[in-house]
């Protein structure tokens, strides 16, 4: 969770976090949002909701996955950024990556919907923090349930962004005003990736290291299937259990065979 002097530095401001119900058009949070900034409401306390607190256990450990395979040190972690020009514009970076000069925003998911859906629901918190920090892409790093984070380049979307600070200005203008929001219609997120586009990934050092494993190995991935069908070639159909070398095979009762090393 954020720290007293985080929450104390936040007060007053619109952050990333807080963006969303006004790109979405969520005409509830919009008002509950409004109450807040003029001290009718505390800001909701998410110290008792799991998703959030996993999010938070997890996201140590996926900032030093993205830095051990990237060779990168991010920075400015947790660090509150102020909009040059508009001191109510701020938002709470997890980290910097310096090489690529843009914010990393990391999330911790169930799995059950597709990345796009998840990626769009982020969308408003990303371009947010593009803005506030002049970076022209946010990346978003998502576990989802129990596998490996996933990182998406978003690229920042002009048209989105000013939408986004019109909507953002004019719900500070009613906050200095003392009149509730009007309800507004959904802003509809820029797609995740163009069909039509077209991207040189010589850049990027996750892509570099992934391809550099795929062309060492391409071979050995042939070699270790034909291995695999050869062994279990090689099985007595009255044998429960074959072992040597290092290897066993074991046949279920369903007759399917299961290569594994010999652990003996």
């Amino acid at each position: 969770m954020l720290t007293k002097t985080q929450l104390e530095a936040r007060q007053g401001k619109l952050t990333a976090s807080r963006i969303a119900p006004l790109m979405t058009g969520n005409a509830e949070g919009i008002l509950r949002l409004y109450r807040e900034f003029i001290g009718e409401a505390v800001e909701e306390d998410l110290s008792r909701v799991w998703a959030v607190r996993l999010g938070e256990a997890t996201e140590a450990l996926q900032l030093a996955w993205y830095e051990e395979k990237n060779h990168v040190i991010l920075t400015r972690r947790g660090l509150l950024v102020t909009h040059a020009l508009h001191d109510w514009a701020a938002c709470t970076l997890d980290a910097w990556d310096p090489v690529l000069g843009c914010p990393i925003e990391c999330k911790h998911v169930g799995g059950h919907e597709p990345h796009e859906i998840i990626a769009a629901r982020y969308q408003p918190q990303m371009h947010w923090q593009m803005w506030i920090t002049g970076a022209t892409r946010c990346l978003l790093s998502v576990i989802r349930g129990a596998d490996a984070p996933i990182v998406d380049a978003i690229e920042r979307d002009e048209d989105y962004t000013k939408e986004m600070i019109k909507r953002a200005q004019h719900f500070m203008m009613c906050v200095a005003l003392r009149e509730p929001p009007v309800e507004i219609a959904p802003a509809a997120p820029p797609p995740l990736v163009p069909p039509d586009k077209v991207i040189n990934m010589t850049g990027n050092n996750m892509w570099a290291g992934a391809a550099g494993v795929f062309l060492e190995t391409r071979n050995f991935a042939q070699d270790y299937d034909e291995a695999k069908t050869t062994l279990k070639s090689l099985m007595p159909e009255d044998a429960k259990i074959c072992f040597g070398h290092g290897i066993r095979i074991l046949r279920d009762r369903r007759g399917a065979l299961h290569v594994k090393e010999d652990e003996r």
